[in-house]
């Protein structure tokens, strides 16, 4: 769900003590090599150590959300929600678990108390997908374009309000604003996945064969043009939304 990803949760390590900023900084280099399972009992020591201070369990919540355990995910923003109820991370990150789900009104909820507590791109995006998800095209682009309003040159808003366009059946729209993006140095496979994917919708699959190969092999490649042939243009794939969303850099 971040249709794209957001990158990680920054850290407030100077509001953490000595002893609890060295487990932090100890999870996070456990986690990039890999060791998961380590690195989420690093974090949640960090929260014991320092209950008040919420951003060791928003990032077991995220890494979590990433790695397909919503439910659990959804236990560790719960708890950050216990400690600081207005976090408005945490609201979005609990409904990001509900959309993983399928539960996207539950999600809906969540993203507009986030938003009630602060407005931002993260939370615009996310509130999108989940009305994309619904169907809502409309409602949906209106969340992407407040969302630009405050950040033009967002790549997950742009790329997720594309997608809408093209399931809605705007083509000529959703590509112009597809292809630019997908040549920006910043973009990702992500990016030109959708706009390949705006060329299936289209009908135009020698265009999205051709993005496809920028970044995969012949195997790969027959796969993908083998989904999109699959799609039906009312029905987004809850996957896809979701990869977007979580994409920033794809999201914010």
């Amino acid at each position: 769900v971040d249709s794209m990803a957001q990158g990680s949760t920054p850290i407030e390590t100077e509001e953490l003590d000595e002893e609890t900023a060295q487990i932090y900084k100890i999870a996070e280099k456990t986690y990039r090599r890999g060791d998961i399972r380590t690195a989420i009992g690093l974090y949640q020591r960090a929260f014991e150590l320092n209950p008040n201070n919420p951003w060791p369990m928003l990032r077991v919540g995220e890494i979590l959300n990433d790695h397909g355990e919503p439910l659990a995910a959804g236990q560790a923003y719960r708890q950050v929600l216990a400690v600081d109820p207005l976090n408005a991370e945490g609201k979005r990150g609990l409904g990001i678990t509900f959309m993983k789900r399928g539960q996207f009104d539950l999600a809906i909820e969540q993203f507009a108390d986030g938003l009630a507590i602060e407005k931002n791109t993260k939370l615009l995006n996310v509130m999108g997908v989940a009305y994309d998800q619904k169907g809502e095209r409309q409602t949906a682009q209106r969340y992407y374009q407040e969302g630009l309003e405050l950040d033009k040159d967002n790549l997950s808003l742009r790329s997720n309000y594309g997608l809408s366009m093209a399931y809605e059946g705007r083509h000529n729209e959703a590509i112009a604003m597809l292809y630019p993006l997908s040549k920006e140095p910043t973009a990702t496979i992500q990016h030109r996945q959708l706009l390949a994917m705006a060329y299936s919708l289209a009908g135009d699959f020698d265009a999205a064969e051709q993005t496809t190969r920028i970044d995969m092999d012949d195997v790969d490649v027959a796969k993908r043009m083998r989904y999109f042939h699959s799609l039906q243009p009312a029905e987004p794939s809850t996957a896809e939304s979701i990869d977007v969303i979580e994409a920033e850099p794809l999201s914010n």
